[in-house]
């Protein structure tokens, strides 16, 4: 069995010339964020999601009665890329690791947080069409919904995101069987 060791071992073997930001949390989590890449706050803290993004969520979790000790949060792409939106191949070169990454956690919803989340997971499909609905994807339920930095910065991407959050509370409860 591989351990979340492992695979951050093997990242940094791929990657040796990057910063990296693994994910953190419950590593035996039901519910597992992915978000799309770690900005400099989150480099510096050394954390996938920080400040006010992180607080957002946080009580967007309060509001679904989820411990946040009981998730696990991670990025696709695990480095800043400072200045630039990375290229699909750049994103590509992380999948495995992310795919690796949620088969070691093996959760019951996987809840993307952005566009590049969703097709870092493989849904080729824009957000703005997807968002609050659920996908099985096999060994688990995908649930896409905004990030909470777009939710920051936009009214309607915040009333989205929450709105969104309330469907997800109903994915969890049907899941606690």
């Amino acid at each position: 069995m591989i351990d979340l060791q492992q695979v951050n071992n093997s990242l940094k073997k791929k990657f040796k010339d990057r910063k990296l930001i693994f994910g953190s949390g419950d590593a035996t989590a039901k519910v597992v964020f992915v978000c799309e890449m770690p900005g400099e706050d989150e480099e510096r803290e050394g954390k996938p999601l920080t400040g006010h993004k992180e607080k957002l969520l946080n009580q967007l979790l309060k509001t679904l009665g989820v411990n946040k000790k009981k998730v696990y949060i991670t990025n696709v792409v695990k480095y800043v890329p400072r200045g630039k939106i990375p290229t699909s191949k750049e994103i590509k070169s992380y999948v495995p690791f992310l795919k690796e990454e949620l088969k070691t956690i093996n959760p019951q919803i996987v809840v993307t947080l952005g566009n590049m989340a969703l097709n870092g997971i493989g849904l080729r499909q824009p957000l703005d069409n997807v968002h609050g609905r659920t996908f099985n994807l096999g060994s688990y339920e995908l649930f896409p919904t905004f990030h909470p930095d777009h939710a920051l910065k936009s009214p309607e991407i915040r009333t989205l995101l929450e709105s969104d959050f309330v469907k997800l509370r109903s994915l969890i409860e049907t899941k606690k069987t």
